[in-house]
């Protein structure tokens, strides 16, 4: 069975910082210091994360869509989620796998939001954590696809599992990897070295 890795990130956490040029004009776009902050620790997370499963250098491309990949190396597939003070970054070798993750939060128009964006034989979200773990299962798929929400309501081609993950009581999160379920080895990053 193929294992798909999955690192819990605390964005919030003290961390030194080390951001590439594109990154740092990235972060510069965003609207607040804190979401800057949180945007450049995901990002040196996820290098340093990457940089475990391949000696490749990390050199970053992105499909049509957006999707980033390992241009160095394309057997390691990859994807980072990241909402509010908490990221996950999900690592596989040799099958495409999306990961996302949202902080709940009151939204009393989930019923509308569900209504347009899910599909049409998706039955309607029961509470506000209902929507969001349906919401999480969605982009995942998307995400793993590289159609993010251009594609949402449409069939995915091909054979797709998607697995809803822990991600805490205050986050709904999900796994979508090609083909059958994977085993999901979970981790804390940073590792807490002895």
């Amino acid at each position: 069975m193929i294992e798909v890795h999955v690192w819990k990130v605390r964005l919030d956490r003290r961390a030194s910082l080390d951001s590439t040029p594109a990154e740092l004009a990235h972060a510069e776009r965003l609207a607040t210091p804190v979401l800057r902050l949180r945007y450049l620790r995901a990002h040196a997370a996820l290098r340093d994360i990457l940089g475990r499963y391949t000696a490749a250098p990390l050199e970053f491309a992105r499909h049509p869509r957006g999707k980033p990949y390992l241009a160095s190396d394309d057997a390691v597939r990859f994807n980072l989620a990241h909402s509010r003070g908490m990221a996950l970054v999900a690592v596989a070798r040799g099958r495409e796998i999306g990961v996302d993750l949202e902080r709940l939060r009151p939204l009393p128009d989930y019923g509308a939001i569900a209504r347009r964006y899910f599909p049409a034989d998706t039955p309607a979200p029961v509470n506000v954590r209902d929507f969001f773990g349906q919401w999480t299962r969605f982009e995942a798929l998307l995400k793993a696809q590289g159609t993010g929400l251009f594609a949402i309501g449409e069939a995915p081609p091909g054979e797709w599992s998607v697995t809803a993950i822990e991600a805490g009581p205050r986050f709904a999160a999900a796994l979508a990897a090609q083909g059958d379920p994977p085993a999901i080895e979970f981790h804390e990053y940073p590792i807490k070295e002895n």
